[in-house]
């Protein structure tokens, strides 16, 4: 594929990171990474602003197909997913935009579609996931919460766990079991749901520094109505396979580490040690190198993911391998920036705080990735067998 810009292309990168610049300019002072949206009522309200500038302009609808309000095509988008994680700016629902949409637009009938893109076009509606469950997580197919269609409606009931910004969200999609008597993978259905709808208990999980990001969903005797499926009942794990394959090729965790990069590098040309600068040790310079050279790696994979998407030629391996090498890449970058800016590494929202205190942030958040959408074990395993064509252990 060629890698090079449009002239129409360098207009539009131009015009987005300008737009973006401005909207950075307006962060509160507690936007420490992305996860504060979700904790924060100030950065939620950030988030939501950002959200509803960029429906405005289209830009969360690049590549989708134009009955549906969409816009030009994936290298746009790659374009400006690049820049709103060169500037580290929220607005842009993973759930919604990044996940569901894609999936709409492929198992979704006309109706469904009709009624929910609208609002994560616009930005006005946010998105969270119920799918893993205390005894299923990694091997999804074995959850246990249960939806018995009653008439026009079914009746759900059970627990899900881990649940990002779900006490946020205004909508779920969630996979739940609705034959209990059908072999495994062919007894889920996936279906999206109100989270205002009586029966919905969120409750908060903390996070190592008390933040409130992640949550505990209970369901108990829930009503969702049987036209809020997507594609059919007992097809869910099909659909689930082609979400995941959106949510792991997320390139906002890919785009995230450019100005990450930036901002360490020149910490390490302005700061000394011993009078000189900490960009003249060869060790430092070669642990920068080894950061940029894996970044530029992992934008082309994410390049040629965007590209295969485009014609709907992604696999299971390819967001796999873009999955475990944007992940591990983001925590490489973690301990290697905590160990550089040294203690100041574990300080934000002070006056000694390096580099906005972002990295304090990152470095607890770093394993993040490489456990959720399916741990990076699972993905190796998906990359062997589906891609390589390696046989299973017996």
């Amino acid at each position: 594929m060629d890698f090079r810009l449009t002239p129409k292309q360098e207009a539009l990168k131009k015009e987005i990171y300008s737009f973006c610049a401005d909207l950075a300019k307006k962060k509160p002072s507690t936007y420490t990474g992305i996860e504060a949206k979700n904790d924060d009522d100030e950065c939620w309200q950030f988030h939501l602003y950002c959200a509803r500038e960029f429906g405005k302009k289209g830009w969360l609808t690049f590549g989708w197909p134009a009955e549906y309000g969409g816009k030009g095509d994936m290298m746009d988008k790659v374009i400006f997913s690049e820049a709103v994680g060169y500037y580290a700016l929220p607005g842009v629902d993973e759930f919604g935009v990044a996940m569901l949409a894609p999936t709409l637009l492929a198992a979704a009938n006309d109706e469904i579609k009709r009624k929910f893109l609208p609002g994560i076009a616009s930005g006005e509606t946010m998105w969270c996931e119920l799918w893993s469950e205390p005894n299923a997580g990694s091997d999804l197919a074995a959850l246990t919460t249960t939806a018995i269609r009653k008439g026009d409606e079914y009746i759900v009931n059970g627990q899900k766990t881990w649940n990002t910004g779900a006490h946020r969200a205004d909508w779920a999609f969630g996979v739940y079991r609705t034959d209990p008597q059908a072999p495994k993978h062919k007894n889920l259905t996936f279906m999206l749901c109100d989270m205002k709808t009586p029966g919905i208990t969120v409750k908060g999980i903390p996070y190592m520094d008390g933040s409130h990001i992640y949550n505990e969903v209970y369901l108990d005797d829930v009503h969702i109505p049987a036209n809020q499926i997507v594609g059919k009942e007992g097809d869910g794990w099909a659909v689930v396979n082609v979400l995941a394959g959106f949510e792991r090729s997320n390139m906002g965790l890919v785009y995230g580490l450019l100005s990450a990069i930036e901002h360490l590098a020149a910490y390490c040309n302005e700061t000394k040690y011993n009078g000189v600068p900490l960009s003249n040790d060869p060790i430092v310079r070669n642990r920068l190198a080894d950061l940029a050279i894996g970044l530029e790696a992992v934008r082309t994979l994410a390049i040629r993911i965007a590209d295969q998407q485009s014609r709907n030629e992604m696999g299971l391996m390819d967001a796999a391998a873009v999955k475990v090498f944007a992940s591990e890449l983001m925590e490489k970058m973690a301990h290697v920036a905590t160990d550089l800016l040294g203690p100041f590494g574990q300080v934000k929202f002070s006056k000694w705080a390096k580099l906005r205190g972002d990295f304090a942030s990152t470095y607890m958040t770093c394993f993040v990735p490489i456990v959720s959408m399916g741990t990076n074990e699972i993905q190796r395993n998906i990359i062997a067998w589906y891609g390589l064509g390696l046989p299973r252990m017996k």
